[in-house]
């Protein structure tokens, strides 16, 4: 087996992270400069932008009623209907569009029928006005209006065809129980109370139908910070501190690796 001379043998360079430790706190002036700049002015910037209130709230999406066609009545396709609300948008939606900064509408994690709005406002008192006039305009997309009319049309025919059933069970009813009373019959093949079970239970599906009103859904009360904020204050000045850091490591360890081959050519 072959051996390489003593002289070419390159000893092997083992990582150590307490060498890193050492440089880093041989240049700890340079390394917290570093570190420290970038997040004082991105804070002095960011605590300089406008405050504003902050409201959330979530619109329930309602359970309809079983249909041939798949409805467009779903928390995804509203999302994806909206999209982000730009300036162009607020002028449609809101009374008030300058004192709105920004919304922000998502489906929550926790859930799949329900639509998640986030308004940031320049007061407080727009907010709950805010919510309405998004809910109002779900309502009146053109893809929602068509998708309630034909929901409507399809509960209307049901409507109609469960009062005709209704009324040719009383009738029904009604004779049978009158034949009885007068001995005209004595045996009937059908009983009564199912007819009355039959009939409370259509009476029933008849006051579903009329009591539902077709809509996107319900608008939940919304809670609203007492105090403007800036929400991405904190963001900001998070990621800025991460970057700041492995910056900093980074040019350490640059400066560091500089001087050290300046010093073996020397």
């Amino acid at each position: 087996m072959n051996r390489k001379p003593e002289h070419e043998i390159i000893p092997e360079v083992e990582i150590n992270l307490y060498d890193y430790w050492k440089v880093l706190v041989k240049r700890k002036k340079a390394f917290i400069g570093i570190f420290l700049v970038p997040i004082v002015i991105v804070t002095i910037i960011s605590l300089s932008l406008p405050r504003y209130y902050r409201g959330e709230s979530e619109i329930s999406i309602p359970a309809l009623p079983a249909s041939n066609s798949p409805s467009v009545i779903t928390a995804s396709n509203i999302v994806s209907l909206i999209g982000n609300i730009d300036d162009s948008q607020k002028v449609k939606i809101f009374k008030n569009p300058d004192a709105i900064d920004s919304v922000t509408i998502s489906i929550p994690k926790t859930s799949t029928d329900k639509v998640n709005i986030i308004v940031e406002a320049k007061t407080a008192d727009v907010i709950p006005q805010a919510f309405k006039e998004i809910s109002d305009y779900i309502n009146n997309l053109p893809e929602i209006k068509e998708e309630n009319a034909r929901i409507k049309a399809e509960n209307d025919f049901k409507l109609e065809s469960l009062t005709e059933a209704k009324k040719a069970n009383l009738f029904f009813l009604n004779r049978i129980t009158d034949m009885l009373k007068k001995g005209q019959i004595s045996v009937v093949n059908v009983n009564p109370s199912d007819l009355i079970e039959k009939d409370a239970n259509l009476s029933l599906q008849i006051k579903n139908l009329q009591m539902g009103k077709v809509a996107v859904g319900k608008l939940a009360p919304a809670s609203i910070t007492r105090q403007p904020t800036n929400s991405r204050i904190k963001q900001i000045i998070l990621i800025t501190g991460l970057l700041s850091l492995f910056a900093g490591i980074f040019v350490i360890i640059l400066l560091e690796y500089i001087d050290r081959m300046k010093a073996r050519e020397n």
